[in-house]
């Protein structure tokens, strides 16, 4: 996954700036349930000092045509992180907990950002000009997929029309449909995740006395690949 950027300065500016990423994120993507949480750890790419705050956003429709992410208190979010600001020193490592708090009764996902700011003790002179053009520039924010798991893991899908609709609790992550009838089988590559309620457009026509055997990954399971056959 790419840093997100924020540009500080005008156009003509950044031109001059070239971006460097000064932290990186690992993992990318992780999950909790409401008894297992996560790590993630940030690693320093600088020499120097940083100072590196996180922050939290919920997912809304996820994968879908409408996703968007949204800020979230801390009471009302499923998930804490810790520490939610630190210190990092030049090429060193932090270690941030993923904490589940609250239940879901479906998969969930959020979206962990850290950020480099500055350090609450430093502030630039009045009237140093150098000083604050120095520490105007461009920041890369890093954001981290948590998809949050419910305690019942159901997967279930269903054919409406000529849609595909996830009716169980988790996400499935598809990576394939075929349209069958028999043993004839003729497939699809689909990559696409699948949340709980959400809906996708069949590549092909339902055929009435076919079947749709679907292939997919369950984010407890990792890259394990599941074949699930529904009869149309």
């Amino acid at each position: 996954m790419k840093p997100l950027v924020r540009c500080l300065l005008p156009l003509s500016l950044l031109m001059a700036l070239p971006a460097h990423a000064n932290l990186t994120v690992h993992p990318m993507r992780t999950s909790v349930d409401a008894k297992k949480g996560a790590q993630i750890r940030i690693y320093s790419q600088s020499t120097q000092p940083q100072y590196v705050q996180a922050s939290i956003k919920r997912i809304v429709d996820p994968a879908g045509a409408d996703e968007q992410e949204v800020e979230v208190e801390p009471n009302e979010a499923a998930i804490a992180i810790t520490p939610g600001k630190f210190a990092l020193a030049g090429g060193g490592n932090r270690l941030i907990r993923v904490i589940p708090l609250q239940p879901v009764e479906k998969e969930t996902a959020y979206r962990v950002y850290f950020e480099g700011v500055r350090s609450p003790e430093r502030a630039d002179p009045a009237g140093d000009g150098e000083s604050a053009q120095a520490n105007v520039g461009v920041s890369l924010v890093w954001g981290a997929l948590v998809n949050v798991l419910p305690a019942q893991s159901t997967m279930d899908v269903q054919v409406e029309e000529n849609q595909l609709r996830n009716t169980g609790t988790v996400r499935v992550g598809i990576t394939s449909i075929a349209d069958c009838d028999g043993a004839r089988c003729t497939a699809h590559d689909v990559s696409r995740s699948l949340y709980p309620g959400n809906t996708l457009q069949l590549p092909f026509p339902v055929q009435p006395g076919h079947t749709l055997q679907l292939r997919y990954r369950l984010t407890r399971d990792g890259y394990r690949e599941h074949v699930h056959n529904v009869a149309l």
